[in-house]
């Protein structure tokens, strides 16, 4: 507290004592890099230094091993090697191994052939096309994403009109709407839909049609199949019977 003769108290604050501002999801304090500017490379995807710089000493501590598997222009790796990171870096590009010695060279990091006070802090850089040494039991970390069948193409013979499909589900079904299992008393409250959508490769056929009324419809629209919309509906308590 501060006291004055004569006023009321009042509380001082000095800068040392504030935690600061947190730091925000936007950065507009680092640079783009430039056409002109030195750091520039030429990579299509290169990022600024700093930037790198930020998240690294945001996200590990000295001594650490930092990993970039899509190394690309060495960014990575000489952020890591300026903030004393260990580093290690993978890509397919076949001329990432030379960019990196030439970007840490030009950093004053390394210098190919020569030993002196401007080597690497960890010790030189290890360059391996071999593929790593599995130790998983060649396990598939995820199952590779398969379509349960391909897509059909419609069957040959003459097309129905969307009339004379609405007439022969009405028919069979009824004017009851698939989705919900409401009955209607006028077949305009029924509208013609596709079971699997028309955007998940579902063909345009009698078979993969449907009588939905309009809520149901809507709710289906390109993301459910019928069967779903129909899970929905019941745990909604949608359902009519």
């Amino acid at each position: 507290l501060v006291v004055k003769r004569g006023l009321v108290p009042v509380k001082k604050k000095y800068l040392h004592d504030s935690k600061g501002a947190k730091l925000g999801t936007v950065w507009t304090d680092v640079k783009v890099i430039s056409s002109q500017d030195p750091e520039r490379t030429g990579y299509p995807t290169q990022k600024p230094l700093a930037l790198y710089e930020r998240i690294i000493k945001a996200s590990s501590n000295p001594g650490d091993v930092v990993l970039d598997p899509f190394a690309g222009c060495a960014t990575t790796p000489v952020a890591a090697e300026r903030l004393g990171r260990q580093w290690i870096g993978m890509d397919l590009w076949d001329e990432a191994h030379g960019m990196v010695l030439k970007r840490l060279q030009s950093e004053g990091l390394a210098i190919e052939g020569q030993s002196d006070s401007r080597l690497l802090t960890f010790g030189d850089v290890h360059y391996s096309t071999a593929p790593p040494i599995r130790s998983d039991d060649n396990e598939v970390a995820a199952p590779a994403f398969k379509l349960k069948s391909k897509l059909r193409k419609e069957p040959p013979g003459p097309r129905l009109s969307r009339r004379e499909m609405k007439d022969i589900l009405i028919a069979e079904h009824g004017l009851i709407c698939e989705g919900c299992d409401r009955t209607f008393d006028d077949e305009r409250y029924l509208e013609l839909d596709h079971n699997a959508p028309r955007s998940s490769g579902g063909i345009n056929h009698i078979t993969n049609r449907l009588l939905l009324c309009g809520p149901c419809n809507r709710v289906k629209s390109d993301t459910y199949t019928l069967k779903g919309l129909r899970r929905r509906n019941a745990e909604e308590g949608w359902m009519s019977r």
